[in-house]
This record gives structure tokens, C-alpha cells and sequence, in this order.
């Protein structure tokens, strides 16, 4: 236990000095983040005066909702006020069935009850956004309610409305709240997701140009575009809320953002096929300086509608030269095309024009062009499945209830329903977090900070007055900080948990006040819930970065084995988006240590993109008719040494040279045009591949 309280003493003391550090977001706040804390506020105490004007038995429940669901955008708030409406009806019906199933029986119930949180835990990994929120709401609602009717269980349905009341009170106040503070929503949202848009298009199109320019583009660059496209299009579901009737922008919007990571993908193939192919002809280069040129220019014109126009018309026009260059280099006299920098040529050449057909589609979609199919499938982001992760964190919820469980039983602690009450909270709340440990640490420095701040509302003002009003005044301030300290990014997570759990440490009742004992033992529940849900999180299938090695690279091994295999299910978009989570959770773990390891894992993910990318290019061509019946079998027997899991990377890296060569030899002798570009389409595919696995790889060896 002790480097526990080490590491969270360690958690509290930089949360002071992040507090104390810049205090420029108290004293001179941003405009937006000074009216969400004042709307948020008044919200939440017109909740807790309804509360009381009722005579619920537990008025806090109200205002901590209003804090809970107040975000940033109104998308956000809505959506997350809807799943959670939903996850506590799902709670609700699931702690009535289960205090119904098992009253007075223990043994029976917590089982149950830890199953079913560990179910819901699991499912809401496997899913994101707010969704995944209303799954881990279920569980620990199911757990709050269903505790509070341990030592009543006939009153479980009238404890499961109430809970219902609060929530439902909660979240129409802090949503009228939020809305009737809003203007011109729709066009806020749309100015937003052009915004949003141009920054990732411009920031994909520089890291393009560096590598056309063959400039040294860092490892970590390249992996922050494709985070930020998926993390965008995960936004873009609160976006389409907002803008109401107009989807179509919303159709456009995912599709730019992944056209923005098809875009890097083949500046990735390009980077290898630079590689690989290092002479080249003037003319092929100067190829390769005006399409950087494009790319720099967009930076300027990309708000210019009339000036987009022009870009996308020069875009085509050096499509339409590349493809000028590519016949010219098939139509040369034998003589004259035995030089390997004709052949070096129609590789590069083509590289370079599939990658300029993604950038025109891209800036078509952008600019919203009648001409683009922005629901084509091929256009979208795939945030895949993690299943290994889903039955990890429900095992490690539903152990973690057992345990508290068993702490309560052995103990016979009168505050032990509270006690797991919040280890079901904790554990289920962030089982999703990237990295774990360390939102739940900040989640309970955050309550520690709601403690303190809750000291003098509960020792100096209660006491002396039973006033609503001077209990607004002191209550509103704390309220008002926490507020601002939320939209501040460094002290986030930590505020998000004092705005939740302050108002609950207030202890508000129509008819009685909390005693100093009450307070401390709930205070103590709190911690201990929090602080037992922290140890599960460090110690209960931990993340260790050896077993996350393991882990990614025999999940890519496996997924490149479903390429191999011509899987309809393993699709360019599920590919990328595997491995671009799986860097994200590597960065989340690591960005605190030293990068050389990360540098060498990140460059291997991309070689693996890379590789993958290109496999499944070679499968689309395998399916083409005029293609030689040799030629398929060269492939088909490249395609299953990759699918085949006892082929080591040696052996491919072999076979893929093999094959190279012959795709060479029949593209030099062969004397039909389209079949010759086709051939040359997949000696280019070929050469990345096997130049790939030439390299240094630690996913594919092992290290």
C-alpha cells in the first residue's frame, strides 16, 4: 500500500502545482469557458432548489448531473444527456430485477452484481463516445441503486424512481440551460467543422510534401494525423446534432477526414517507394517538386473557395501529366527503356498519381463537390473492436466488486454499500481510458480537492444558517472555479471529478444537515472507493508495456494474415485503423519515458501500414481479368506465405523479392500496353513490400 499513498500524494502535489502554476485561466478566463462555468452553475443550483422544493431524500444526485453532462458544445450535452438518461433506465431496470432475484442473499447478489457490471464494463469498451458511457452508467447505477436497497430491498422500486428523478431533473436543467444560452448553433457547428477540416487536410498535405520532397518527416507527426482524423470523426457525431437538417455536411465531413488518412497512407507508400527507387530522371523529379509545390500552396488557398477551385484544377492537370509521363514510358522504343531509370520512372510516376487521386477527391470532398460519393464505404474511418480489451477490463471490474465486496462482509463496515458503490464507479467509469491509471489517479485527486473545498460550506455555514440563499452564495464559487478550472485542458480531468462530487459532499436535505461524523465517514467511503478502484486499475491486469509488445504485434501478424487470406471483413480502413489505436494506447502509456523504443515501434506500426496497404492493392489486382494466369499464381502464392502463421519474415521478405523479379522480367517482355501499366502497378506495390520487410521491423521480429 505504501507506494500507493506515495503515488498519490505525489498525484495531489502536482495537481497543486499544475493549479498554482498559471493562473491566468481564473483570474483573466477565456469568454467561452467563463459562460459555461456561469450557465453550468446557476443550472445546478436551480436543480438543487427543485430538489428540495420536492423533498427528494438525496438533492445533491441533482446538481451533480447538471455538472456531469455539461460539455464544451451542445452536441456533446445532448448527446451525452440522452445516453445517460438511457444508461440510468438501464441501471434501474437491471438493480429492481437483481434486488428482486436475490433479497437477503448476499452470496448470490454480489456475484451477480459484479457480473453484470463486469458484462456492461466490457460492452462499453467494445463501443465509444457516449455510448460506451451509457453501458458503464448502467453498471454503476444498477450498483447505486440496488446497494441503497441492501437493507430494505422492498424498497428498491421507490429508491430506483427517486434515482430516476434525479437524473431526469439533472439533465433537463442543465439542457434547457445549456440551449437557451446558445446562439446560431447550426452555424457555429458548421464554422467549427471547417475548420476542424482545414486543419487536418492542411496538416496531412505538409507531412505529404515533406516526404515527396524527401525530407525527414518524424514518426510521431504522422501518427498525431491519423489520431486526429479518428478522433474527429468521432466528434463529428455531436456535429451532426448541431447542424439539424444539414447531414449532408456531416456526410462530407467523415469523408474528408478519411480520404485525410488515405492521403497519408500513400504518401507512406511513396516514402518507400522513394526509398527504394533512388535514380530518377530530371523530368520525374521535376514531377515530384510541383506536386509539393500543390501541396504548399493550400495552405493559402484553402480558404479561398474560388482559389480551392483553381488548386483542384492544377491537381488534375499534373494527374493528367503524370499519366502523359506513365505512357510515354511504356511507348519508348526496347532500346531506349533497357535503362532501369525509365522503369524507375513509371514506379515512382505512378506512386505519385494515385497519391494526387486522393488528394483531388480529398479537396472535392472538402469543398463539398456534387461530383464525390462521400457514403462510399472506402471513404470512411473504421475505429475497430478491441476485444482483448473488453474481457480484460470486465474481468478486472467484476473482480474488483468481489473484492470490495468481501472487504464489507469481513468487515461489517456501515458504510461498505458506499464503499463499493464507488469502486463500481471507478472501475467501470474509466476501464476505456487509454490510459487508465492515470485518469483514475487524477479522478481521485479531483475528489480530494471536492473534500476540502466542501469543509467550509459543511463546518461554517450550514451550522449557523438554514438560508437557501447564503447556501447558494457559499456553494457558487467553489462551483464557479471548478467550472472554469474544466475547460482548462491541464487541471480537466481533475475538475471534472470536483465539480461531480462536490455538491454530493455538501450532504443536502430538506430536514436534517450532515453531522461532522456523517461527513467524515462518507468522505472516507469516497476516498477509500476511489483510491481501492485506483490499486485495481494498477494492479489487476496492469498494463505492462513487454505484454503490449506481445500483445500489437501478434494482433497485426493475425490481422496480416486475414489480408493474406483475401478476408472481405480486414479492409484497407479496418487495417489502418487498428494500428493507429494501437500506437495511441502505446503513446498514452509511454509519453512520459524515454521515446527511443516508441520511435522504433511507431516506425515499425507505419512499415506494417505500409506493407498491409499494399497487400491488400495486390489483391484487388489478383481479381482482375486481364491479368496472366502466371502472374495470379505468383501472387496467390505470395498472398498465402503471408496467411500461412508459420512463415517467418525472412521467407516473405524472399519470396516477395522472388516475385519482384519475375513481375520485372514480365513486365520488360511483355508488348500490350494496359497490361504492361498493370504489370508495373504491381511490381510498384512489390517493391514497397519487400523493401519493408528489407528493413529492420520489431512487430515482425519479434523484438
Amino acid at each position: 500500500m505504501g507506494p500507493f499513498f506515495n503515488r498519490a500524494a505525489q498525484e495531489i502535489q502536482s495537481s497543486f502545482t499544475v493549479f498554482f502554476r498559471d493562473l491566468s485561466w481564473l483570474y483573466a478566463p477565456r469568454l467561452s469557458a467563463l459562460g459555461f462555468s456561469i450557465r453550468t452553475t446557476i443550472a445546478a443550483l436551480v436543480a438543487l432548489a427543485i430538489a428540495l422544493w420536492m423533498e427528494l431524500g438525496q438533492p445533491q444526485w441533482a446538481p451533480m448531473t447538471v455538472w456531469i453532462v455539461a460539455q464544451g458544445t451542445l452536441g456533446e450535452s445532448l448527446s451525452k444527456a440522452r445516453w445517460r438518461v438511457a444508461g440510468t433506465l438501464g441501471g434501474i431496470v437491471s438493480a429492481i430485477v437483481l434486488a428482486s432475484a436475490f433479497p437477503q442473499a448476499p452470496w448470490l447478489f454480489f456475484p451477480a452484481l459484479a457480473v453484470w457490471i463486469g458484462l456492461c464494463t466490457a460492452l462499453g469498451t467494445l463501443v465509444h463516445n457516449f455510448r460506451s458511457y451509457a453501458f458503464v452508467l448502467t453498471a454503476y447505477t444498477c450498483s447505486i441503486v440496488s446497494l441503497s436497497a441492501q437493507a430494505q430491498p422492498d424498497q428498491v422500486f421507490s429508491i430506483a424512481m427517486a434515482r430516476g428523478t434525479y437524473i431526469l431533473l439533472g439533465v433537463i436543467c442543465g439542457t434547457v440551460a445549456d440551449m437557451a444560452c446558445r446562439s446560431n448553433v447550426p452555424g457555429k457547428a458548421r464554422a467549427a467543422i471547417r475548420s476542424q477540416l482545414q486543419q487536418i487536410v492542411l496538416e496531412a498535405a505538409n507531412a505529404s510534401r515533406d516526404i515527396l520532397l524527401e525530407h525527414g518527416t518524424p514518426e510521431s507527426d504522422l501518427h498525431n494525423i491519423f489520431s486526429l482524423s479518428l478522433s474527429l470523426s468521432d466528434r463529428i457525431e455531436f456535429s451532426a446534432i448541431e447542424v439539424g437538417r444539414t447531414k449532408g455536411i456531416v456526410d462530407y465531413a467523415r469523408a474528408t477526414l478519411g480520404l485525410a488518412s488515405r492521403l497519408m497512407s500513400r504518401a507512406l507508400g511513396m516514402r518507400s517507394r522513394l526509398g527504394a527507387v533512388t535514380q530518377r530522371s530530371e523530368q520525374t523529379q521535376t514531377l515530384l517538386h510541383d506536386a509539393a509545390g500543390i501541396l504548399d500552396r493550400l495552405r493559402a488557398d484553402i480558404d479561398d473557395e474560388k482559389a480551392l477551385q483553381t488548386l483542384r484544377q492544377a491537381v488534375l492537370a499534373l494527374i493528367g501529366r503524370c499519366q502523359e509521363n506513365v505512357e510515354q514510358t511504356v511507348s519508348l522504343p526496347r532500346a531506349a527503356s533497357d535503362s532501369g531509370i525509365v522503369f524507375n520512372d513509371r514506379i515512382l510516376i505512378q506512386g505519385l498519381q494515385l497519391t494526387l487521386t486522393e488528394l483531388q477527391h480529398l479537396l472535392g470532398c472538402l469543398a463539398g463537390d456534387p461530383g464525390e460519393n462521400p457514403k462510399a464505404e472506402s471513404y470512411r474511418l473504421a475505429r475497430p473492436r478491441n476485444w482483448y480489451a473488453a474481457i480484460h477490463n470486465g474481468l478486472r471490474s467484476c473482480a474488483a466488486v468481489l473484492m470490495a465486496a468481501y472487504v464489507w462482509e469481513v468487515t461489517a463496515w456501515p458504510d461498505g454499500p458506499l464503499f463499493i458503490t464507488f469502486v463500481s464507479v471507478v472501475c467501470a467509469r474509466f476501464a476505456s481510458f487509454s490510459n487508465t491509471v492515470l485518469a483514475s489517479s487524477a479522478f481521485f485527486s479531483g475528489a480530494v480537492w471536492a473534500a476540502i473545498a466542501a469543509i467550509i460550506p459543511v463546518f461554517l455555514v450550514m451550522p449557523a444558517t438554514a438560508s437557501y440563499a447564503m447556501l447558494c452564495l457559499t456553494i457558487s464559487v467553489p462551483m464557479l472555479i471548478g467550472g472554469l478550472a474544466t475547460r482548462t485542458p491541464a487541471l480537466a480531468a481533475r475538475a471534472a471529478s470536483f465539480s461531480n462530487f462536490f455538491p454530493y459532499l455538501i450532504g443536502l436535505d430538506n430536514h436534517s444537515r450532515i453531522n461532522e461524523a456523517e461527513w467524515f465517514n462518507t468522505v472516507f467511503a469516497l476516498l477509500s472507493g476511489l483510491g481501492f478502484g485506483v490499486l485495481v486499475f494498477r494492479y489487476v491486469f496492469p498494463f505492462q508495456l513487454t505484454r503490449f509488445y506481445r500483445n500489437f504485434r501478434l494482433d497485426l501478424l493475425s490481422d496480416l494474415r486475414l489480408i493474406g487470406r483475401n478476408r472481405r471483413s480486414m479492409t484497407e480502413a479496418v487495417w489502418v485503423g487498428r494500428i493507429v489505436l494501437g500506437m495511441e494506447q502505446l503513446i498514452a502509456h509511454t509519453k512520459a519515458t524515454s521515446s527511443g523504443s516508441n520511435d522504433r515501434w511507431l516506425h515499425a506500426a507505419f512499415s506494417m501500414m505500409t506493407v498491409g496497404r499494399n497487400l491488400l492493392q495486390i489483391q484487388a489486382y489478383r481479381g482482375q481479368n486481364s491479368l496472366p494466369e502466371n502472374a495470379r499464381a505468383i501472387l496467390s502464392r505470395l498472398c498465402q506465405s503471408f496467411a500461412s502463421p508459420f512463415t517467418g519474415p525472412e521467407a516473405l521478405e524472399l519470396q516477395s523479392r522472388d516475385a519482384l523479379e519475375s513481375f520485372s522480367t514480365m513486365e520488360t517482355v511483355e508488348t500490350n500496353s494496359n497490361l504492361r501499366l498493370l504489370l508495373s502497378s504491381i511490381t510498384g506495390c512489390l517493391i514497397i513490400i519487400s523493401s519493408e520487410l528489407g528493413r529492420r521491423n520489431d512487430i515482425l521480429e519479434g523484438a
